[in-house]
């Protein structure tokens, strides 16, 4: 830690070897080291009551192990739900609208008057237009469209029980034929796409486009925007993380805590971990609780990583340099050579 070198390669990682290693070395005052439970071990076997310091990554790594998996479990909270009244849905004839049948009616009878009152007679009309006489004298006699307009049921189809289905899917952007087919195929569907595709053209001329809504946050992007520092943030990340907490009480319970032990460590305040402690013992997201009893198992080494300048930031550095000479070392010579290697190579 002092020199930011290695000082020694041990042949092996089983805990007799780093013991006996320690014992030969009684003036290392001070272990820093990962959260890994053998280390810890290890350390006190070689020196009884040495200090040891837990690396602040990996305390961070740990409590972001842990949101990510309270994220997870809530994540249906991390879309933005669409108002009902913003659902469209299939095409009424309102008021006053003409329907194409009812235009039908009305062009015929004109045309036929028309023909009439010009002097034709029922066989030339018939002819002309291409209709049946009995039509053409029906027509003929009848003073205004509206007497030969009847009311026509509407009919139903096979699609029509999926019609809500399908206008809540188009709501929500999903516009292919094809895929909503085969939706509703698993909801009893039997028709064709082309029934699919007419409707939702429908939709479309009767509703106006639909914009596809965003997708929800990631749960990594959460998880960064919850232990990530604030400060550095940029403001639509934060109104998002705003809005997620404020769809899901559990999401913001983690996040209030989650950001109390990231400023503990980010300020090495090691003494207010006890009252961090109280109140992740009472709360409500399972994966908080479990983070601190992991710190609890080991409370002493915690502390000093949240009180103490060291960490263990410079053996990482090293460790990517020994992989590398361990990689060109492979198959050349054993471990004699390996050692000198990474001791003299600066």
């Amino acid at each position: 830690m002092d020199s930011r070198h290695p000082v020694d390669v041990l042949p092996d990682h089983t805990a007799d070897t780093f013991a006996d290693w320690l014992r030969q070395h009684p003036h290392i005052g001070t272990v820093c080291r990962d959260r890994g439970g053998a280390f810890a071990e290890d350390a006190e076997r070689g020196q009884p009551g040495i200090s040891q310091v837990a690396d602040r990554w990996h305390l961070l790594h740990n409590l972001a192990t842990g949101l990510e998996k309270t994220v997870t479990r809530h994540r249906s909270c991390l879309k933005v739900s669409q108002p009902d009244s913003e659902q469209p849905t299939a095409p009424a004839r309102t008021s006053g609208e003409e329907t194409p049948y009812e235009r039908k009616i009305r062009e015929r009878h004109r045309d036929v008057h028309e023909l009439f009152q010009r002097g034709l007679t029922i066989d030339a009309i018939s002819a002309r237009l291409g209709l049946d006489r009995k039509t053409v004298r029906r027509y003929a006699r009848a003073a205004t469209a509206e007497s030969l307009m009847r009311e026509r049921p509407s009919r139903s189809s096979a699609l029509t029980p999926h019609k809500p289905y399908l206008a809540r899917r188009w709501a929500e952007g999903c516009d292919n034929a094809q895929t909503l087919r085969d939706e509703i195929a698993a909801r009893g569907y039997q028709g064709c796409r082309k029934s699919v595709r007419r409707f939702l053209n429908t939709l479309a001329r009767h509703n106006g486009p639909q914009a596809v809504p965003p997708p929800p946050p990631a749960v990594a992007d959460v998880v960064r925007w919850i232990i990530g520092r604030p400060e550095n943030q940029s403001d639509q990340a934060r109104q998002d993380l705003k809005d997620v907490c404020g769809r899901c009480q559990e999401i913001a319970e983690a996040c209030r805590l989650a950001r109390g032990f990231a400023t503990i460590l980010r300020r090495r305040d090691g003494h207010r971990l006890g009252d961090w402690l109280t109140q992740a013992d009472a709360s409500q997201v399972k994966e908080i609780r479990t983070f601190a009893n992991g710190l609890r198992k080991d409370l002493d080494a915690v502390t000093a990583g949240l009180t103490l300048p060291l960490n263990s930031g410079a053996v990482e550095g090293n460790v990517t340099r020994i992989k590398f000479l361990k990689r060109q070392h492979y198959g050349r010579a054993g471990f004699d050579l390996l050692r000198r290697r990474i001791l003299l190579a600066h």
